[in-house]
């Protein structure tokens, strides 16, 4: 976006009175100048965003299935065949759930996963094939359901003891001693790494 100088707002204001337009350049000026710096402001944003996903290490993805149609084992099955791409070498994730007690166990069930993106794939690739492999068992296009984002090393480290420690959120606590009852009772992890950890 171009920024105007002062004469191009005595031009506009010469043009516009010559086509019995009221215009104001002091206001012209300030109303340009307030969108451009918003407009800067939402482009340094995305430019940011864009260097994240370009340059990232890492990918940080939760799934929550539609608990009304996929039940726990069709989960685990496409999570797995979704781990079993060839391209997923490093990764770290955990099953996890939101009941809070014994009679609410297994409610929420839901699956994030910390992936080290390879070097020869591009991320936006990554992404479709991603959502392809969730479809069947959630709206890929939901972020409430599927989310995904590039994070950076930093971030890795504090989505790791996220998954594999306690969580900071007191609240979560209950719900976190609930999962290792829930992970026994199927047979599953605490979690599972390749090269993360």
């Amino acid at each position: 976006m171009e920024k105007h100088g002062d004469e191009y707002y005595r031009q506009q204001a010469a043009i516009n009175k010559g086509m019995g337009i009221d215009y104001d350049p002091v206001l012209a000026k300030l109303f340009d100048d307030a969108y451009y710096r918003e407009y800067t402001e939402k482009y340094a944003e995305i430019t940011k965003q864009h260097e994240i996903q370009n340059n990232c290490k890492y990918i940080w993805i939760t799934v929550c299935p539609n608990e009304k149609i996929v039940n726990i084992k069709m989960f685990i099955a496409k999570m797995t065949k979704m781990m079993s791409k060839k391209w997923i070498t490093n990764y770290l994730y955990v099953y996890e759930q939101r009941g809070e007690n014994l009679a609410e166990l297994g409610k929420g069930f839901h699956f994030h996963l910390i992936l080290e993106k390879p070097k020869n794939k591009a991320y936006t690739h990554i992404l479709r094939e991603l959502a392809n492999s969730v479809d069947a068992v959630t709206d890929s296009s939901n972020p409430q359901w599927y989310n995904v984002r590039a994070i950076s090393e930093e971030e890795k480290d504090r989505k790791i003891t996220y998954t594999t420690g306690r969580k900071a959120d007191q609240s979560k606590w209950l719900k976190q001693d609930m999962d290792i009852i829930w992970r026994n009772k199927l047979g599953l992890q605490p979690y599972y790494n390749i090269g993360i950890i």
